[in-house]
């Protein structure tokens, strides 16, 4: 028997004074396979109930997500959890409770049968774990056995390629999609682009439910959203490659919008979704409101140049080629503010402060530069990569006049503190990748002395410093800390950050000759310290018998936990490892595993037969990037099952210091 609350008989969960829809608990009782009923008990002045009569009607959805931090705990700490935790508001004074009955056969484990009191802990703080309500009491009780299984991490899939797969939103047939992104923030905000006739178009999961954002040819919430003598305009085309969503769940798209009659008279653009309607942010063709902020007759030319990415607070970062008055080309950077409009970071070419490197006088942006080469934290802050006339470097932008942080040829505070005064960076400066507040990390090439070759090192700025986190340096701080070896290169591509955290991939030489491939990981302000070595058995493997073969995959999270997709060998063998500080590594999704696919049964537990994710190399979430993981741990990929095909599944850990359910969670 599942049982949470020390009950005999049923298992009783408590929620606390939450709120939930008619519609919603019908769903969760209805459509998803729970064996088990959403009950609601009177409380205070509601007058009497009986406590096992399902809810009616009435009831209004209160449930909020907690952000990272509350109670000084990281969303992200740490994986082996699953539920997000919310804030259960109480205006209405009913109070919910879930009976689940458990399946035939299920038995229980010594897990389950522990007594847990979630009344008291409910009442205690008013904080509980909950996934969103489809994806988590479903699970709950319809796949107890999934807890309790060796696997330990249960995985749910939100969307498949299957009609067999039915999921909240979206009819019950086959189904092709691209553009599949979980949020930076995570908070199971995922999105494709349907390209399936008849639900073309932008969707995204909100509480569960699949709805579609955008959508060609209506003028309803999916459509552009425009106003007056514009009110008839629909979405005559669209961009691949978008659908990028804010921390706050708002979510950016280029898209092409005008009369259906007259298709010639319709115009690109960028629009946010407020999660309730689509509103315009840019415009081509127009120096107007939804022009790039500079003026008369400076104007976006043409849709093929837009890139956006969503921020917080309905804000978007615009990146694009406009012209100037005289007809001048050039590469503009843009944050467009909700009743600010759009304001200008930085112009290729421009030498007026506000827009220019701010090095030297006179200098300025010598070259374009795309959506990869810049950051965006949860905060709003902008970092990036730019080259100047003046020089190479990193830069903070779009908070007033942009503001270097390092540049090359300087032996100030934009150069390296190494502790040589001769010190100077030259060149290779890569995409900053932000992490505490204020902090970001970057791989750049340096000189010691003006008569040393320029060689590569890891670099952490805390807004007044760039302090080395990895370099061959004499004491050997900075080095790999494996034998007596010393970096040979850096595999540049692969570094990413979190909170203090960062993680790369490098290549190293011990002192009788042989090389070595590895990942580390660095705490800014400490050393290195080696995590695994490619193709070389021994303490540094994944388990006794078998060796890393290769990462195509990876993220750190902030309590410096790494997520690795990794091929092993004997066998080649392909699975998601758990990599924590202190513990050895441990496989949380591989074939013959399993994963609960909703059906029109119910939630279904499949055989996982292979996996994959969407984007090779790290996952970028601290930088405002979706891919597949987001800052509170949870993950997204595409699993192939047995029985019902293609489906992506999500995991979605949470802080294992405030929980409910324990069963299966630790190992």
């Amino acid at each position: 028997m599942f049982d949470l609350d020390a009950q005999t008989g049923d298992a009783q969960l408590d929620l606390g004074f939450v709120e939930f829809c008619a519609a919603e608990a019908e769903q969760v009782a209805a459509g998803s396979g729970l064996g088990g009923i959403v009950h609601a008990a009177s409380g205070g002045s509601a007058g009497a109930r009986d406590p096992d009569a399902p809810i009616a009607g009435g009831l209004a959805s209160r449930i909020h997500e907690r952000p990272a931090g509350v109670d000084g705990r990281s969303a992200s700490d740490a994986w082996t959890n699953r539920y997000q935790t919310v804030a259960c508001m109480a205006t209405v004074g009913r109070q919910l409770r879930l009976r689940c009955a458990a399946p035939p056969g299920a038995g229980s484990s010594a897990g389950a049968a522990a007594p847990m009191s979630a009344r008291d802990h409910l009442q205690g703080n008013r904080q509980m774990r909950l996934r969103p309500v489809l994806l988590t009491l479903a699970i709950a009780c319809a796949v107890p056995a999934l807890h309790a299984s060796a696997q330990g991490i249960p995985w749910q899939a939100v969307i498949g390629k299957g009609s067999s797969v039915v999921v909240p939103g979206l009819p019950a047939t086959a189904r092709n999609y691209g553009d599949v992104l979980l949020g930076d923030a995570g908070a199971a905000r995922v999105g494709v682009r349907m390209i399936t006739s008849g639900q073309q178009g932008y969707w995204a999961l909100r509480q569960g439910v699949w709805v579609q954002y955008m959508k060609e040819g209506v003028t309803d919430a999916a459509g552009p959203g425009r106003s007056g003598g514009e009110a008839g305009h629909v979405f005559l085309d669209y961009s691949s490659g978008f659908g990028d969503a804010g921390v706050d769940g708002q979510r950016v798209f280029v898209a092409k919008a005008g009369p259906a009659a007259n298709p010639a008279a319709a115009t690109w653009g960028v629009w946010r979704w407020d999660q309730q309607a689509n509103v315009e942010v840019v415009r081509i063709l127009t120096d107007g409101a939804l022009g790039p902020g500079m003026g008369t007759d400076w104007r976006y030319q043409s849709g093929s140049s837009l890139t956006a990415r969503a921020m917080n607070g309905g804000r978007v970062l615009v990146n694009a080629d406009v012209t100037s008055p005289s007809g001048q080309p050039n590469r503009l950077l843009v944050q467009s503010r909700p009743g600010q409009g759009n304001q200008p970071c930085m112009l290729r070419g421009s030498t007026a402060r506000d827009l220019a490197p701010n090095l030297t006088a006179g200098d300025y942006f010598n070259a374009s530069w795309g959506l990869g080469s810049i950051a965006i934290t949860p905060t709003n802050r902008v970092y990036g990569a730019f080259s100047a006339s003046s020089g190479e470097g990193v830069w903070e932008v779009c908070d007033g006049a942009p503001r270097p942080l390092a540049a090359s040829g300087r032996a100030d505070a934009l150069g390296p503190d190494i502790g040589l005064a001769t010190a100077r960076f030259t060149s290779g400066f890569t995409t900053p990748r932000p992490g505490e507040e204020g902090n970001v990390t970057f791989f750049a090439n340096y000189r010691p002395t003006a008569n040393d070759a320029s060689r590569a090192g890891l670099f952490w700025n805390d807004g007044t410093a760039n302090r080395p986190l990895a370099m061959n340096d004499a004491a050997g701080q900075h080095g790999p800390h494996f034998l007596d070896a010393v970096w040979t290169s850096f595999n540049t591509g692969t570094l990413m950050s979190a909170g203090a955290w960062s993680a790369f991939i490098a290549n190293t030489r011990t002192g009788d000759g042989a090389s070595q491939q590895g990942l580390w990981r660095v705490r800014a302000g400490a050393a290195p310290e080696l995590v695994a070595l490619f193709d070389l058995a021994g303490a540094y493997g994944p388990e006794q018998g078998r060796m890393w073969h290769s990462i195509h995959a990876s993220a750190i999270l902030s309590n410096g936990d790494i997520l690795a997709a990794a091929y092993t060998n004997p066998d080649n063998e392909h699975a998601l490892w758990l990599l924590r500080r202190g513990q050895a590594p441990r496989r949380v999704l591989a074939a013959g595993q399993t994963v609960a696919v909703p059906t029109s049964t119910g939630l279904v537990a499949d055989t996982v037969v292979d996996f994959g994710v969407d984007d090779s190399g790290p996952a970028l979430y601290g930088g405002g990037s979706d891919s597949w993981v987001g800052a509170d741990g949870s993950v997204l990929v595409q699993v192939t099952t047995a029985t019902y095909g293609s489906v992506r599944a999500m995991a979605i850990p949470s802080d294992p210091t405030d929980r409910i359910f324990t069963d299966g969670f630790d190992d």
